[in-house]
């Protein structure tokens, strides 16, 4: 099940404000009882002030004007009934692990750096049905679900900064990847797989070849974040801690396989802006020998 975020992680904006309204949030005939006794007390205040056959004539319009005032209660009771319902699912959007992938991969079919077809989408949807097997393919596709609904934000970028802010949501999305990362633990052997199937499928649909170029590119969207945190003694740690010691080194050793040319580029940025290149201290235990 995909986790709520802790207390102190929710958006303060949201619970701000709430305590004059939890009465109203239990008893929903709260605020129309409140509006009728507020407006009778006003009329009765009026009554006071004017003579008994114009009081009378009050009382009569009075109550026509309540009846209008618990319809439009009535209505917006409705309204705001509505507005705390999910949003409804479109059925037409049932490839949920595919849009978390995919919200990675983007850049390489489009945009001014894009260098393959939209066909990447569907070569990536094969992929992860093949690697995966039907069973586990679905159990990781519900679980995408879960947390897409959550979320429930079309924009890539916005949804991977809300997950980043989110710390179990982050941990939850990271288990979906290094479970596709670990496809890639014989890497030579998972490369050849990925490869494969991504080419028969890119082929088939816009005659596109895929090369060691391209596979790099796409390992490197993939995870290329995942080898980031690992910079952390912390992260190092907590992913030891959440899925199993040693774990941590497995990742690395994955990593590094696969983006080789990430790390060389990023160093070589590191040199060009006159800086030396950090210590490597990947790992809890220091520099490794």
């Amino acid at each position: 099940m995909v986790p709520e975020p802790h207390a102190d992680e929710r958006d303060e904006t949201l619970v701000a404000g709430m305590e004059p309204v939890a009465e109203a949030a239990a008893d929903p005939q709260f605020l129309q009882r409140r509006n009728r006794e507020m407006f009778q007390a006003l009329i009765h205040t009026f009554q006071g002030l004017l003579p008994s056959d114009k009081g009378a004539q009050l009382t009569a319009l009075a109550e026509q004007l309540l009846l209008g005032i618990d319809d439009n209660c009535a209505a917006c009771q409705f309204t705001r009934d509505q507005l705390l319902l999910p949003p409804p699912r479109d059925p037409r959007r049932n490839r949920f692990l595919l849009r978390l992938v995919v919200g990675k991969v983007s850049p390489l079919f489009s945009g001014p750096k894009a260098c393959m077809p939209r066909a990447l989408i569907e070569g990536m949807d094969s992929y992860l049905k093949k690697a995966f097997g039907p069973m586990i393919y679905e159990e990781l596709n519900a679980e995408a679900d879960q947390l897409l609904y959550r979320l429930n934000c079309d924009d890539d970028q916005e949804m991977w900064r809300r997950i980043r802010e989110t710390p179990d949501w982050a941990r939850f999305v990271d288990t979906i990847f290094l479970r596709i990362l670990f496809r890639f633990e014989n890497f030579a052997q998972g490369k050849k797989t990925f490869m494969t199937i991504l080419d028969g499928t890119m082929q088939e649909l816009s005659h596109f070849n895929v090369t060691d170029d391209h596979f790099f590119a796409i390992f490197e969207a993939l995870f290329a974040s995942l080898y980031d945190q690992l910079g952390s003694e912390e992260q190092w740690l907590r992913w030891d801690f959440h899925f199993g010691d040693g774990t941590s080194k497995r990742i690395n050793t994955i990593l590094e396989q696969g983006l080789a040319r990430y790390i060389k580029r990023r160093n070589a940025r590191i040199l060009g802006s006159g800086r030396a290149l950090p210590p490597d201290k990947r790992g809890p235990t220091g520099p490794r020998k």
